[in-house]
């Protein structure tokens, strides 16, 4: 995956998109879900998804709820520090899940158990947005540098780093069970909480 190098939230949709098009766990269809992930250098990471799905599920209005159950966007990224001897203790992956609501799930840690939460300051930081249209919704949300590097520390991002991600749609209600992603996971059991199969991406300038 290739992420360009952007100047700002403005220039994101002319970046090449990416499409969770991988069908998971007996879903036979999802309504089209794509997005577009860009990097301004000093400020931190830009991801909108966009689904065209008329009138989602939305029933959590909260931060920190189980928006999954309803239908869900979501994102997850791993990174490395830029120092070996931090590098070699981190094992740390983000996980950001949003309905149509805009109620957000956001944590982190190195399971799927036992992680922790962002507090509401940094969740703010992370300024997400929603937007709801007649046949499609879209997320948007910033990932700031300063976020990062509380967790890995110094991780130098530039043209050529490289960090590892993957993106969902996914409802657990019985009704419109789906599960769907962009890089493949190859595991019988339902989980998005399996960093192994992150799909690689690497910082670029936009349309090299």
């Amino acid at each position: 995956m290739k992420v360009g190098i952007i100047n700002n939230a403005n220039e994101l949709e002319s970046l090449e998109p990416f499409e969770v098009g991988c069908l998971l766990w007996g879903t036979e269809k999802i309504p089209k879900t794509y997005g577009y992930l860009g990097f301004v250098p000093g400020d931190g990471f830009y991801l909108k998804m966009i689904c065209m799905e008329k009138d989602p599920l939305r029933t959590y209005d909260k931060d920190q709820s189980p928006v999954y159950r309803d239908s869900a966007m979501e994102a997850f990224f791993m990174f490395e520090p830029a120092q070996q001897k931090e590098r070699e203790e981190q094992n740390i992956y983000i996980n950001l899940e949003m309905n149509a609501n805009g109620a957000l799930l956001a944590g982190y840690g190195s399971q799927r158990v036992y992680r922790s939460y962002f507090t509401e300051e940094e969740r703010r930081k992370l300024q997400r947005g929603v937007e709801i249209e007649e046949d499609r919704w879209s997320i948007s949300l910033r990932l700031p540098l300063d976020i990062l590097e509380k967790l890995y520390g110094h991780v130098g991002l530039k043209e050529g780093s490289t960090f590892f991600c993957n993106f969902y749609k996914i409802s657990e209600t019985k009704e419109i069970e789906h599960y769907a992603s962009y890089s493949p996971i190859r595991s019988d059991i339902p989980s998005f909480h399996l960093p192994e199969y992150f799909a690689q991406a690497e910082i670029v300038v936009k349309n090299k």
